[in-house]
C-alpha cells in the first residue's frame, strides 16, 4: 500500500513539474511582433501627431491597440505612411495590418477583415467615422444625403480613401491628393467645387487654420458613415490565424467593456 501511495506521489510531482517546465517554456518564448501601419496625418481623437509618437497622449485606437500587447503577449510596432502607401505595404505583406480601414469588397484583395458569415463584423470595428462634404460658403452646392446638387465640377477626395470608389459609382468626378490640407486650399482657390473628407481630420484643420479656411463651411448631412477596422494582410492570417483572431476578439471585449470608456475619456 505504501509502495503504491509513493509511486501515485511521485507521478503527481512529475505531472507538475511538467505542468510547471511547460508554463515556462510558454513565458520564454519569443513575442510575436505584429508590425502595424497607419497614416501619418493626425486623425483625432483617434491618433494624435505627425511621425512621432506621445504614449502620454497617442489617440484612442493606439491606446485600445497597445492594450493588446500584455492581453495577447505581443509586441506592436507602429509606422506610419501616407495612406494609400500604407495599404500597398499590406497587399504586399511588407507590413501585418494597417488602421482605421473602411470596408470595400475591392479590399479584400489587399487584406482581411474581421468577419462573421461573409460579412464584415461590426462588432469587432475599432471606431466609426462620418464623411462629410466641404464647400465654400457662397457655393450653391448642396448634399440632401442621398444626391448633390448644383454641381458643377469635380470633387476633392484622399487618395485610395474608399469614399473615393463610393463617388465614382455615382458617375461623380473625382480629383484624388495625399492631404486633406491641400484638398482645402484647392477648394479655397475655386479649383474644385467641395472636398468630400472625414469628419474628425477636416474640421480639426479647418480649426487650426481659421483665417486660410473662412470662407469653407461644412454640409450638415453626412455622406457616408462607415465603421473602422484593423485590417490584417493575408500572410499574417494565413500563417497566425488563431492571433488574427484573438486580436479581432480583444478589440470588441476592450470596446464592450469599461476599458473603452476608460481611454476614451481623456480625450473628450
Amino acid at each position: 500500500m505504501k509502495l503504491v501511495i509513493f509511486k501515485l506521489c511521485l507521478l503527481i510531482l512529475g505531472t507538475t513539474i511538467s505542468i510547471n517546465v511547460f508554463a515556462d517554456l510558454a513565458m520564454s518564448a519569443p513575442q510575436k511582433t505584429v508590425a502595424l501601419v497607419y497614416e501619418v496625418k493626425p486623425n483625432p481623437p483617434f491618433y494624435l501627431g505627425k511621425r512621432a509618437i506621445d504614449w502620454n497622449k497617442p489617440g484612442i485606437t493606439l491606446e485600445l491597440l497597445k492594450r493588446l500587447e500584455k492581453k495577447l503577449n505581443i509586441i506592436i510596432s507602429f509606422n506610419r505612411f501616407p495612406w494609400a502607401r500604407g495599404i500597398a505595404m499590406v497587399k504586399s505583406n511588407s507590413a501585418d495590418g494597417i488602421f482605421h480601414a473602411s470596408f470595400s469588397k475591392e479590399r479584400l484583395k489587399t487584406g482581411v477583415y474581421p468577419m462573421n458569415k461573409g460579412q464584415p463584423d461590426i462588432t469587432r470595428q475599432l471606431m466609426t467615422q462620418s464623411y462629410y462634404l466641404y464647400k465654400r460658403k457662397e457655393s450653391t452646392l448642396t448634399w440632401d444625403g442621398k444626391s448633390f446638387g448644383h454641381l458643377r465640377g469635380p470633387l476633392g477626395a484622399i487618395l485610395g480613401y474608399s469614399v473615393v470608389s463610393d463617388l465614382k459609382k455615382m458617375n461623380i468626378k473625382v480629383e484624388e491628393v495625399s492631404t486633406q490640407r491641400s484638398n482645402l486650399r484647392k477648394l479655397v482657390k475655386g479649383r474644385i467645387e467641395g472636398v468630400v473628407g472625414l469628419e474628425a481630420m477636416n474640421d480639426i484643420i479647418i480649426k487650426t487654420h481659421p483665417d486660410e479656411f473662412r470662407e469653407i463651411v461644412k454640409v450638415p448631412l453626412p455622406i457616408k458613415t462607415k465603421s473602422f477596422y484593423l485590417m490584417l494582410s493575408h500572410k499574417f492570417v494565413s500563417e497566425n490565424s488563431e492571433l488574427a483572431e484573438a486580436i479581432w476578439n480583444e478589440i470588441r471585449n476592450i470596446r464592450e467593456t469599461g476599458e473603452y470608456e476608460e481611454i476614451a475619456k481623456k480625450y473628450f
